[in-house]
């Protein structure tokens, strides 16, 4: 008896680890693009967190107030170390970051003479298209980019109308 011919097995096993790795580079890729989704909504998350922090701090700032003419910081600094009063009341603890382009600057929403009563991200991105990114808080309808999200102190809003 002449032992069987291994000639026509070769390359089986090839093709079997790459058919392998063929599949491992799609799950691979799919989970990439799950994880970026999933990542990218967190980060919509912490910009809703950091910016009604921004307009929380501004409102405090304003309800400290002492001159008519000062209400609204002029820089976000001044959210930090408020000067106007003796024991400087600290509004903020930290300027955050903006989470949609990893910085801390961010645009301001300004009243005409310059005074700060809202931010935004300066991230350029579209946003999701979805009713709520966290519980009470809607973006705004057809959104084309993060920088129309804007964060303002409520006492502002009125004072934000009038002036356009």
């Amino acid at each position: 008896m002449a032992a069987p011919r291994r000639g026509h097995c070769r390359g089986f096993t090839y093709l079997g680890v790459m058919f392998l790795i063929a599949i491992m580079g799609l799950t691979s890729a799919m989970a990439s693009a799950v994880w970026s989704t999933v990542q990218r909504r967190d980060n919509e998350r912490e910009l809703v967190f950091a910016g009604r922090q921004f307009a929380d701090a501004i409102e405090r700032y304003r309800k400290h107030s002492a001159d008519p003419l000062h209400l609204y910081p002029r820089s976000l600094q001044e959210l930090l170390h408020d000067e106007r009063i003796g024991a400087p009341p600290h509004h903020l603890r930290r300027l955050y970051v903006d989470p949609m382009t990893g910085d801390t600057r961010w645009g301001l929403v300004q009243l005409p003479d310059g005074s700060i009563v809202g931010v935004h991200s300066l991230s350029e991105r579209a946003p999701f298209d979805r009713l709520k990114v966290v519980p009470d808080f809607m973006p705004p309808p057809g959104a084309k980019s993060y920088q129309e999200w804007r964060f303002v102190a409520p006492s502002a809003l009125d004072v934000l109308s009038s002036s356009k």
